[in-house]
């Protein structure tokens, strides 16, 4: 991967790099794929890389509602991803503003877009997740999102 000025980058080239916009298609009308986005009890089967073990979801499937999955990390630490939906277009589109607070009690939001389409017989989704501090976390992010829409495909396909 080629190197990225951060410094000279101006805030537009570094919302581009600084993104995560991938596809799946899935084997499921879309109608059956936002249900497993936004019941809490599909969201923890899917949701996550697979060295994370989900504890559980909490979903309020409305504008400014909770969007809440609590996680074991592999070396056992707990932690949660914390959001509130921001736009609800059922079955079509989700928005979740993710908010994380910092030691130093400063915090940061990145806002993850899911839409879906009708695809033949099927749905194709895409994640758009922008908002990240720096390349180190988006690239985390994206090997974690891999991850999860393969379990949701996997999900979807029982």
């Amino acid at each position: 991967m080629a190197q990225v000025d951060m410094a000279s980058a101006d805030r537009e080239d570094l919302d581009e790099i600084l993104k995560i916009d991938m596809h799946r298609d899935l084997d499921a009308p879309r109608e059956r794929v936002f249900e497993a986005l936004t019941i809490p009890e599909q969201v923890a089967q899917w949701w996550g890389p697979a060295v994370n073990m989900v504890d559980g979801a909490e979903v309020e499937p409305k504008v400014g509602g909770r969007y809440i999955v609590n996680m074991s990390g592999e070396n056992g630490e707990d932690f949660s991803m914390r959001g509130r939906i921001t736009e609800l277009s059922p079955p079509e589109k989700l928005v979740i503003e993710f908010t994380r607070t910092f030691e130093d009690g400063s915090s940061r939001s990145t806002l993850l877009t899911l839409t879906l389409t009708e695809q033949g017989g099927g749905t194709r989704l895409r994640l758009l997740h922008t908002g990240f501090a720096n390349m180190e976390l988006r690239d985390g992010f994206n090997g974690g999102w891999a991850h999860s829409l393969q379990h949701l495909a996997d999900l979807l396909a029982a």
